[in-house]
C-alpha cells in the first residue's frame, strides 16, 4: 500500500482487516487491527482483489440496493401492499380471532355496560305499551333458540328522540329496538323481521368482532404514534359510542343473508320486512338522512328488497 507521503507494507490475516464496501462512487474503505485505513482508489480492481483473497465483501444494504434497482421497486410494491392489506385483512382477521376466544359471559358484561351508559346518554324507559312489548319479546326469543346455541340473547325496548327508529345488536346478544322504529313500521311482521336481522348479527358476533377490530385499529394508531394517553381516552369512550360503529358492508349483507334463514326456520315470512324496507325507502324522497341509522349503513335498499323476496 502507498500513502501520499510514504510506502506502508502491511502484512495481516484475513480475520483482522474490516472491509466497508462503497456507496455509489465512494472508494471501498478496508480498515486494520492496528487502526490503519485504507481507501482504494479503483473500486472493481479491489472487488477483485477481495474476491481472489477469498475475503467475504462486507457490502452494506445500501450499497446492495443502489446497486439493485428492481429490489428496492419490488420492495417498495410489497410494503405499499402490505400498507393495504394488513389494515384491511389483517388486522380484521387478528380481531375476530380474538372475538371468537373471548368468553360469553365477559361479552354480556360489556353489553350490559354499554347499555346502562346508552341508558344515561341517550335513551329513556320505552312506551311501548307492554302488551306489543310481550308480543315482540315472545317472537324474538323463538327466533333467538332457532339459531343460538352456545349465546344468549336479550331484547331491550327503549324510547330515544334523539337516536330515532332504530334496532342494533351490542355484545352479548343485547339487542335494542326503539319505540320509534315500532310506531314507524305498524305492522309488527316488519319489526320481527328487523329484529330476525339483528338476531343474525348476534348469531354471527358481528357485534364483538366489529369492538375488538375497532379497538385494535386504534391500538395500532396509538403505537405508531407513541400516544397512549389518546388510545385510554378513547378507549375509556368507545364503548359509549358502539351505537355510531357502522358494520361493514360484508357484515350487513351477512346479517341479511342470516336473517332471512331465521325467518324462514321460524315459519314467518320475510315480505313483511321488504314490505317496512320499502315504505322507509319512500317517505325518504329527497331528505334520506332521516332514515334510520340500521337502513342507511347497509346495502342498497332495492338490492335488499330483491334478496327478501327471492326464493
Amino acid at each position: 500500500m502507498r500513502s501520499n507521503s510514504t510506502e506502508i507494507n502491511l502484512e495481516v490475516r484475513r480475520d483482522e482487516m474490516a472491509i466497508q464496501a462503497p456507496l455509489g462512487s465512494l472508494p471501498y474503505k478496508i480498515l486494520f487491527a492496528d487502526g490503519h485505513l485504507f481507501e482504494a482508489q479503483n473500486n472493481q480492481e479491489t472487488k477483485e482483489f477481495l474476491e481472489f483473497c477469498e475475503k467475504p465483501n462486507a457490502e452494506s444494504w445500501l450499497s446492495y440496493l443502489e446497486q439493485r434497482k428492481t429490489v428496492i421497486f419490488v420492495g417498495i410494491m410489497i410494503l405499499a401492499g402490505l400498507v393495504i392489506s394488513v389494515p384491511r385483512y389483517g388486522l380484521p382477521w387478528i380481531g375476530d380471532q380474538v372475538a371468537n376466544w373471548i368468553p360469553h359471559s365477559w361479552l354480556m358484561m360489556a353489553g350490559d355496560e354499554t347499555l346502562e351508559i346508552l341508558d344515561e346518554s341517550f335513551f329513556s324507559p320505552s312506551e311501548l305499551a307492554l302488551q306489543d312489548q310481550d308480543k315482540l319479546t315472545k317472537e324474538f326469543n323463538h327466533m333467538a333458540s332457532l339459531v343460538l346455541k352456545d349465546q344468549t340473547a336479550k331484547l331491550i325496548f327503549r324510547h330515544s328522540e334523539e337516536i330515532g327508529p332504530n334496532a342494533f345488536a351490542l355484545p352479548g346478544g343485547v339487542v335494542v329496538l326503539t319505540d320509534e322504529l315500532v310506531e314507524i313500521a305498524e305492522d309488527q311482521g316488519g319489526v320481527i323481521g328487523v329484529l330476525a336481522h339483528e338476531l343474525g348479527h348476534v348469531q354471527l358476533k358481528h357485534p364483538a368482532r366489529r369492538l375488538v377490530r375497532s379497538l385494535m385499529a386504534l391500538a395500532v394508531v396509538s403505537l405508531i404514534f407513541d400516544d397512549a394517553a389518546t388510545f385510554a381516552e378513547e378507549l375509556a369512550a368507545i364503548s359509549g359510542s358502539l351505537i355510531s360503529l357502522a358494520y361493514t358492508r360484508e357484515f350487513e349483507e351477512e346479517a341479511d343473508r342470516a336473517g332471512k334463514e331465521i325467518l324462514i326456520r321460524a315459519d314467518l315470512s320475510p315480505i313483511p320486512l321488504a314490505n317496512l324496507l320499502q315504505k322507509l325507502s319512500n317517505g325518504c324522497k329527497e331528505n334520506c338522512s332521516q332514515l334510520p341509522e340500521w337502513l342507511t349503513t347497509h346495502p342498497s335498499v332495492p338490492s335488499r328488497i330483491e334478496f327478501l323476496l327471492s326464493e
